[in-house]
């Protein structure tokens, strides 16, 4: 069965605070629409963005749609939001896709242009049929979105995965970066790369309020380290994602290695203790 990408997964995370944001009843198509605009680096951000579509443009017209109302503590999903993520998972079976992503998401919602998602697109003067149209032309050019569903995830990476997404969004990131990984990786006790990265010398307070002032090192989007872990467990032959994994990826990217350098870890060091696990 496939599985949401991790942009899907914020997508669909910023579509719910959009309610909450704005007391709209439940989560409707037009809330998913502009949580996909909010999923920078995704392949439906990028469709939209080549259409002039952002969500600030989009917000203030996705407020009007609805009257605000006293939102309970579990928000519901309308059924025609049901009935997209239904569509969005066929979407991707159909195209022999293992996971379901953004631009899955939004062949969903332009298949059955049910809920408030086709009055949003015409308010930014577009159509459903034109947003369709031009996200199976990027389709066709074999682009995919990145994510690690192509590899089994542990349960622990999985958690580590949904962590950092969760925590990029409550600092008000548009993207997961590279810190937020490390972040949450070193506060995973249960994993043995926590230990690693502490004996390794980072300085976990300095990590946390870096990313809250907002350092560029730290918010590389982890797409690049996505794309190198899965070619590393191949390599490995491994039949599954740990945590070491993920963070051997991050530690032989530039990237990765200028974030480590810079909050107190030497990557060669920490290299050295992954290899000897």
């Amino acid at each position: 069965m496939s599985t949401y990408s991790h942009h899907a997964r914020r997508a669909l995370t910023h579509a719910s605070l959009l309610v909450q944001r704005y007391r709209h009843p439940f989560v409707d198509t037009g809330h998913l629409l502009v949580g996909v605009m909010l999923a920078e680096g995704s392949i439906g951000w990028q469709v939209m963005q080549s259409m002039g579509l952002s969500a600030a443009q989009a917000e203030p017209h996705l407020q009007a749609l609805y009257p605000m109302v006293d939102v309970p503590g579990e928000v519901s999903n309308a059924d025609a939001l049901n009935m997209t993520l239904e569509l969005a998972a066929s979407e991707a079976e159909w195209l022999s896709h293992h996971y379901i992503g953004t631009e899955h998401l939004l062949l969903g919602l332009t298949r059955s242009n049910a809920g408030n998602a086709s009055a949003l697109l015409r308010r930014l003067n577009t159509s459903p049929e034109y947003l369709r149209s031009r996200v199976r032309r990027v389709l066709s050019e074999g682009t995919s979105e990145a994510d690690l569903q192509m590899v089994r995830l542990s349960e622990l990476s999985r958690r580590v995965m949904y962590a950092a997404e969760q925590l990029a969004i409550s600092l008000g990131h548009s993207q997961v970066g590279i810190g937020h990984l490390l972040l949450v990786m070193a506060r995973e006790r249960r994993s043995t790369t926590s230990p690693m990265l502490l004996a390794c010398g980072l300085d976990e307070t300095r990590l946390r309020d870096g990313l809250a002032r907002g350092d560029g090192l730290l918010l590389v989007s982890i797409d690049r380290i996505l794309n190198q872990v899965r070619d590393l467990v191949e390599r490995v032959g491994s039949h599954y994602t740990g945590t070491e994994h993920l963070l051997l990826a991050l530690v032989n990217d530039p990237a990765g290695q200028a974030a480590l350098n810079a909050y107190g870890v030497r990557p060669e060091t920490l290299e050295a203790y992954l290899q000897a696990k």
